[in-house]
């Protein structure tokens, strides 16, 4: 019953000792300071790169860090292990094509591999030029074209990743200046395809094709000059301008003019300071230019002439964050990330949740000490503020003014400094209730004056010495008072009092008052620290609603009443010591909310329902919202913009307009429910580690870039651990997850990030985990894992059924043994055994000749792909276009070719006899052919190049045989075109192949002739037709192998057949061309269904491109030229 009563009095000692504090006590939080305490191998931070996983890397002088949200995952050089990093000294960090992460170190270059978790390194050896130039690496990138960059001291080193070669490009150096401390200088390559690379000696531009330097230096007179010598950093902005850091300014370069504009810290302008060692140099998500230096981080706008220190970063313990900066990156979520001599800076730029209004211009506690008892509002931008211990605040919100009335405050006295409560009447007067006395607001002299006084009431000493807690007006016009000795009403010249009498239980449960309500009926309800009362504004009888033994429906869970609201649908909120109850006051059932229905904490401080069935309180811990609909609880916390965790008793006021206050221990907040901003950005789910738990101890192996692993089923437990890689709040993040095989639901983990499995039997699991972020935001779609437990032998399958079947065989000997003598059972036991060894040889011998074959297979497999054009070789040509490339077997019989000479593009779709090897070989043969007939004798007819195909395949079948009468029997059915971007248009040529064109929504045929190439077709007799097409823009062109439409399935196993493909095709040719593919793709797929593949199939799609040289005529339709008629 005293528990409310003993915080209150706890608080009331210690109010002074927060008050000396309360600058530090928990002001809005602007930035998160990340150091060696939260895991980071060292606070000197070199670099910070995202990867594409959504990972943050940070490098330090003392090991590289992998950081997922939640902690880090340090790298050391370790002198034993030759896979680990090269030196704990990191300089820059970049992430290649393939995920894995390159790092410059002091000793050399470092490539973690990250599907093998360790590091491939390379070093400079003084016996071998094609090594680097040095071990010591300061910067490193990965071009467009896939090669990796290193830039020494001396030296631009290019990389050949798949060779491990070398190539050293030595600039210009000065012997006598020395590299700048913790300069990695920087190298880009910018948008135009131009490397950039800074040095200690000025900047550079390397021509990559005449293999040349051009340096730009500092140049005493010249004001268009590089500002210093020592670039330290470069950046190319979205807008594609390129930004240099330097030792002594920021440099913008201008590409027309081919010079620099210089920047500088105001009051700094060309002198040496440390704003003007620009680090490094970052863009946020409005294009404003953030820039790291050594005095700390600066904001730049290219408006003006100088950029300017920013002062506003404050840490956890609302101290102003200055330190060197030496890295700046924002993550797709409006997340700052900024390295530091002090660790990791994480500065979440996305408009918090809630305003903040703790600290003044000048740095000092808004309110004095902040500790903010009450709140009203004036005028729609004044809003009063009483404080414990340092009075009350007029503070206009649109101007800043802020003017205090305290006590020793000459004119602008009050009573006492400690106002409990503030209350703005109907007619708009400003009453305070403090611990002596109640006073009121006379705007015409600016000052407090004595409630009772200015109404002429008799004064007895009510409120000398009285602490007043609420104050409320009923609708008659009484002015109701909630104080430590009773409940006391001004109605005119009169003052009512209501006392607890123990003897009488139709009086008030306890005299001492913290809230009151008035209702929408005119009832007022009285919270204490001993019950809640309802006090008719009828005739004043009193109910009470107190705990009773039990906790029956109706029933409190608390007696210490500490707020009161009701809510729009009439119900009455009631915030005790023990949580929140809702109470209907015409059936008087109740119903409870506490911390284990997700409030953040039971001390219900206040409450203010908001217009759309959410209610919202201030508690111990932070602010939480109830939705009334749903009963979710979301809590809310110093990083959603609170001015703290702790707010006070009765601090909150609702205006007009629905806009909410609360106040707390470090000021006070302020939002409109309506307009509270969710992140919506969907978090990256990714794997982190495994740890396993077995009979040979503990093993833990990281998964990053991983998607299936392999297990040995000897385990006792294992843990895969994940993280859904959303910065903002991490700790709010929840997860679910479910095992393919063993669970069909989702499992719900809230905030826990790991999921555990025992017993499971050989097989393959797919673990699923999907995960959102702190606002509720899921990545439905989430990331699996595939699990594979391999047992031991002794426990695998084959294991069990070898036992059954020696068993079986053991009963069988034994069955047979009973009738037939010692000696026979011996020899057929021999002969046995010896007929099984002998199948064993057998099988180890088909085995084994089975696996060369494959081998074999595999690498004509390998000799195909190699002579084929690659698909991003065909995108690059054709654009618009697009290969759905399905082999039957390893190798292929069907093939695509393509080429550009002379303004005209090439494009064959081969079906070669069969299928499987033989066909990949007639491949090989084909493409060999086409590349003579085109780029050796320039042929550049489609038809003349099907003749000289078809003397070339008969030729080359006719070598080896002796009878000039033997008639080839390979073959190949070609589509062929030439696509003329100056003529625009299209020769095809065909060999038991058609091209299908689509215009308009109408599907034309071009059929190819009726033989095939090769085949014994007389080359000297056979000549094929040339159909010529004039094309437009919208135009859209197929041509295939027989492999799509030769395919058996369906509900009755019949062909698809061209009726149905043509069908397919006019249905999804306006489609995109990556989409049409998948169409094809599943189409085909649904239609085998369990069936198996017949042919290979091929088709290009390909949409003429008007940039290209293929331009739209309005009034020309489709004229083909056919040399001789075409059968289907």
């Amino acid at each position: 019953m005293r528990t409310f009563a003993r915080i209150i009095l706890t608080a009331t000692l210690l109010t002074y000792a927060f008050c000396a504090v309360a600058q530090n006590a928990g002001g809005a939080v602007n930035a998160q300071l990340i150091s060696v305490n939260e895991g980071l191998s060292q606070t000197t931070i070199t670099d910070v790169l995202i990867d594409s996983y959504g990972f943050m890397w940070v490098g330090t002088q003392d090991g590289l860090n992998r950081y997922d949200g939640y902690g880090f995952k340090s790298y050391r050089h370790q002198p034993l292990d030759s896979t680990t990093i090269l030196s704990n000294y990191i300089y820059s960090l970049c992430e290649d094509s393939k995920g894995n992460i390159w790092v410059a170190t002091a000793q050399g270059l470092s490539c973690f591999m990250r599907d093998k978790g360790y590091f491939n390194t390379y070093t400079s050896s003084i016996y071998d030029v094609n090594t680097l130039s040095s071990n010591r690496v300061f910067s490193v990138l990965q071009d467009k074209e896939g090669f990796i960059w290193a830039k020494t001291l001396e030296s631009l080193d290019k990389l050949d990743v798949k060779s491990g070669q070398v190539i050293r490009y030595s600039h210009y150096n000065d012997f006598f200046t020395f590299p700048a401390e913790n300069n990695s200088f920087g190298m880009l390559e910018d948008s135009n395809g131009k490397l950039w690379v800074g040095t200690k000696d000025g900047l550079l531009y390397f021509d990559r094709a005449l293999q040349m330097f051009k340096r730009y230096q500092f140049e005493a007179g010249n004001a268009n000059s590089l500002s210093n010598n020592q670039v330290k950093c470069l950046y190319e902005d979205s807008n594609g301008v390129l930004w240099i850091g330097t030792e002594n300014g920021l440099n913008r370069y201008n590409s027309e003019l081919d010079n620099f504009q210089r920047y500088y810290h105001v009051g700094h302008r060309g002198h040496l300071a440390q704003e003007n060692v620009v680090n490094a140099i970052g863009e946020d998500v409005n294009g404003k230019l953030w820039l790291g230096t050594d005095r700390g981080l600066c904001q730049f706008s290219d408006n003006v002439k100088d950029y300017s220190l920013f002062t506003g970063l404050y840490n956890q313990e609302n101290k102003l964050i200055q330190t060197p900066v030496t890295a700046l990156v924002q993550d797709g979520n409006k997340i700052m990330w900024i390295g530091s001599l002090q660790g990791l800076i994480k500065w979440d730029q996305k408009s918090q949740k809630f305003k903040a209004y703790t600290t003044a211009k000048n740095g000092k506690p808004l309110f004095e000490n902040n500790f903010v008892a009450s709140i009203t509002q004036g005028s729609s931008d004044i809003i009063w503020v009483g404080t414990w211990g340092a009075g009350i605040f007029k503070y206009n919100r649109a101007t800043d003014a802020n003017t205090r009335y305290y006590t020793g405050g000459g004119k602008r006295s009050i009573v006492n400094d400690y106002v409990h409560s503030i209350i703005k009447t109907r007619s708009g007067q400003i009453i305070i209730g403090t611990r002596d006395g109640v006073q009121q607001y006379v705007a015409s002299e600016d000052r407090f004056v004595d409630f009772l006084r200015i109404r002429g009431v008799e004064d007895h000493g009510t409120f000398k010495k009285n602490r007043v807690y609420d104050i409320a007006e009923d609708k008659k016009g009484r002015i109701w008072f909630a104080t430590r000795l009773g409940l006391f009403a001004v109605d005119g010249k009169k003052v009512l009092s209501f006392f607890h009498d123990p003897e009488n239980s139709n009086t008030i449960s306890s005299s001492e008052i913290y809230s009151l309500l008035v209702d929408s009926s005119g009832d007022i309800w009285i919270g204490t620290i001993n019950g809640l009362n309802r006090l008719s504004s009828i005739d004043f009888s009193v109910t009470r609603y107190m705990r009773g033994e039990g906790q029956e429906s109706h029933q409190l869970l608390s007696n210490d009443v500490v707020s009161l609201a009701q809510d729009g649908a009439g119900y009455i909120w009631i915030g005790t010591s023990s949580g929140i109850h809702r109470l209907n006051k015409e059936t008087g059932n109740v119903i409870h909310l506490s911390e284990k229905d997700g409030l953040p904490n039971n001390l219900i401080y206040a409450i203010e329902p908001d217009s759309n069935a959410g209610v919202w309180v201030s508690t111990n811990w932070g602010v939480a919202k109830i939705d009334t609909v749903s009963w979710q609880v979301t809590p809310f916390g110093v990083f959603d913009g609170l001015q703290g965790y702790e707010f006070n008793i009765g601090a909150s006021y609702q205006s007009a307009s629905g806009e909410i206050f609360f106040g707390g221990v470090s000021g006070l907040n302020s939002f409109v429910p309506d307009s509270i901003t969710v992140n919506t950005t969907v978090p990256s789910i990714v794997f982190t580690s495994l740890e396993v738990i077995g009979s040979n101890g503990r093993l833990e192996m990281p998964l990053d870039g991983k998607s299936e692993i392999t297990i040995s089923s000897d385990f006792n437990i294992f843990t895969v651990e994940f993280s859904a890689l959303d910065f903002s709040r991490p700790e709010k993040n929840v997860y679910a997850y479910k095992l393919d095989g063993v669970q069909d639901q989702w499992v719900d983990i809230g905030g826990k990030r790991y999921a555990t499995f025992s017993n499971l039997r050989e097989g393959t699991y797919t673990l699923w985990v999907k995960g959102a972020n702190g606002d509720g935001i899921w990545n439905d779609d989430g990331n699996a894992l595939k699990i594979v437990v391999r047992a031991s032998f002794w426990d695998s399958r084959v294991a069990y059924f070898i036992y059954a079947f020696l068993f079986a065989l053991s009963v069988t000997f034994y069955l047979r043994a009973r009738t037939r003598n010692l000696r026979r059972t011996r020899r057929l036991l021999h002969e046995r055994e010896q007929a099984m060894a002998e199948v064993e040889l057998q099988k180890e011998e088909l085995m084994l000749k089975n696996k060369n074959i494959t081998d074999s297979i595999n690498y004509a497999k390998r000799i195909q792909e190699a002579i084929m054009p690659s698909f991003l070789h065909f995108k690059r040509i054709v654009p618009h276009s697009f290969i759905f490339y399905n082999p039957k077997d390893i190798v292929s019989g069907d093939f695509y070719w393509i080429n550009e000479v002379d303004n005209k593009i090439y494009i064959a779709v081969v079906d070669c006899t069969g299928h499987g090897v033989p066909g990949a070989f007639m491949s090989i043969i084909g493409v060999e052919l086409l590349r003579n007939i085109i780029n050796v004798q320039g042929i550049s007819d489609a038809a003349e190049v099907l003749n000289h195909l078809n003397k070339g395949v008969n030729d080359t079948f006719l070598k080896s045989a002796n009878d000039d009468d033997i008639k080839v029997k390979d073959g190949m059915d070609v589509s062929f075109c030439i696509i003329d971007k100056a003529q625009k248009t299209l020769q095809f040529a065909g060999a038991f192949s058609n091209l299908y064109l689509i215009r308009n929504s109408k599907l034309v045929e071009i059929k190819g002739d009726r033989c095939s190439v090769g085949m014994g077709t007389d080359p000297e007799t056979q000549n094929f037709a040339n159909n010529i097409i004039q094309v437009e823009a919208n135009d859209m062109l197929y041509i295939f192998t027989d492999g799509y439409v030769d395919q058996f399935g369906g509900p009755e196993g019949k062909k698809y057949k061209f009726r149905r493909f043509r069908h397919l095709l006019l249905n999804i040719h306006t489609l995109p061309l990556e989409q049409q593919r998948q169409i094809l793709s599943e189409s085909i797929n649904e239609w085998r269904g369990k069936l198996e593949q017949v042919d290979d199939i091929l088709i290009v799609g390909l949409r003429p491109d008007l940039t290209c040289g293929i331009t739209q005529s309005d009034n020309q339709h489709v004229e083909v030229n056919q040399s001789q008629n075409n059968q289907d």
